[in-house]
């Protein structure tokens, strides 16, 4: 956990679309990197910068797109130099860079040590609480981010300054004092587990720990906000489909009952399922088909915090953290780590596209436990997260006064 005076949060960038406001090839890219700098200076030099998932859109373009846009971004936080930590914590578009790193240490690196790699259930527990530090000698991998960062410093000729780089899996939480001596508690997480569209197989098996809620839906997070997108014509192919399928289309309807049916019938003669837990996959598989919107927007895209809402982060905040890190031995779930996360925090997730803004955020609270959690999001930057003017773009400022959104509405092409 980390103590800090400031720190300056911003989400859901989705480097490499089109859509996005640092697409490097859109023509009026310059004067949305040229916002995105000046009020950052403005803000002056935080303690951490922290990136609150979807960084890079890994679901939807091309590695090349991805990897361009990435670069850039990085040299311009190197170029103004502003930051001591930068904390990454991977969302649903870009998950899979997550695993990846995961595979890399706790798979390669522990045979590449002559050591033996995790079992299955030892494998799971891999996935939460892991943090990657761009410092640490004995790792056998370093991550894109810190490589860049210092490829840049190479290229001008400049000494290596890179900050502290941190890439964290699902939470971050942070302290910071405020004016009247007392210390505010903040936790950060992207927020895709908020929305039963990315845990489908909670209908199936409910998870009792957040170990459980990431293994269980690991794979339908890498399969529709990964694998789909690289996958070429077959690609295109489903989106097509998926839009017939939402207008009505019989040949559409047709195309994905069969494949429904196909995948009950091969998941049935193998595990010579009951009637009932048969009903109950085909349920499952035919929910997920009708749960999945037009051009694989997330259904909380752009979505105020609502009943619905509210109702979720709670049930989150209390069975994935209050339960595990705070009752201590009182719980069968409670979770034996190095600091329990303190409570009660703000709640600041991304996902959404929708920052709180003005009494909102000062306002939106979840009860639990007789403590309130306020909450606070933090925003995106695609074209189609409003008007197009940048009205949810920005960063989220929190210091000794509290916590403040700072807009760039009117300022992104």
């Amino acid at each position: 956990m980390s103590k800090i005076e400031k720190v300056v949060a911003l989400s859901d960038l989705h480097l490499g679309s089109k859509e996005s406001y640092l697409y490097s090839k859109n023509p009026n890219y310059q004067q949305n990197q040229n916002a995105l700098i000046t009020l950052l200076n403005q803000l002056g030099p935080p303690d951490e910068l922290i990136i609150n998932g979807d960084l890079m859109e890994l679901s939807l373009a091309g590695f090349d797109e991805v990897y361009r846009d990435l670069k850039a971004f990085i040299g311009l936080l190197a170029k103004e130099k502003l930051y001591k930590r930068i904390v990454f914590i991977p969302g649903n578009h870009d998950h899979h860079f997550w695993r990846l790193l995961v595979e890399q240490v706790y798979v390669n690196g522990k045979i590449s040590n002559g050591e033996l790699p995790p079992g299955n259930y030892k494998y799971s527990c891999c996935f939460v609480n892991e943090q990657f530090p761009n410092d640490n000698g004995k790792l056998t991998c370093q991550t894109i981010l810190s490589n860049l960062w210092d490829d840049n410093n190479k290229k001008k000729k400049k000494k290596n300054d890179s900050p502290k780089i941190f890439v964290k899996y699902p939470h971050h939480v942070i302290s910071v004092n405020s004016g009247n001596g007392t210390v505010q508690n903040y936790l950060f997480t992207h927020g895709h587990f908020l929305e039963d569209l990315f845990k489908p197989i909670n209908y199936f098996m409910e998870p009792h720990q957040l170990e459980e809620l990431e293994a269980f839906n690991n794979i339908w997070l890498e399969v529709f906000d990964y694998h789909i997108g690289h996958a070429g014509r077959l690609s295109d192919r489903a989106r097509e489909i998926e839009e017939k399928y939402q207008k009505g289309d019989k040949e559409a309807k047709l195309i994905i009952n069969k494949t429904i049916n196909s995948i009950y019938d091969n998941v049935n003669a193998r595990l010579k399922l009951s009637w009932w837990k048969g009903f109950l996959i085909k349920f499952i598989l035919r929910t997920i088909v009708k749960r999945i919107p037009l051009k694989r927007q997330c259904g909380l895209f752009q979505v105020p915090i609502d009943e619905k809402l509210t109702e979720s982060i709670t049930e989150y905040i209390t069975k994935y953290i209050v339960q595990r890190y705070t009752d201590g031995k009182s719980n069968e779930f409670y979770f034996s780590c190095d600091e329990d996360i303190p409570t009660p925090f703000t709640f600041v997730f991304g996902h959404t596209h929708r920052p709180l803004k003005g009494k909102d955020l000062l306002e939106k609270k979840v009860k639990i436990q007789d403590e309130e959690y306020p909450l606070a999001n933090t925003g995106g930057w695609l074209r189609t997260d409003g008007n197009g003017y940048g009205d949810n773009a920005g960063v989220l400022v929190i210091d000794k006064s509290g916590v403040r959104w700072e807009t760039l509405e009117g300022k992104l092409e």
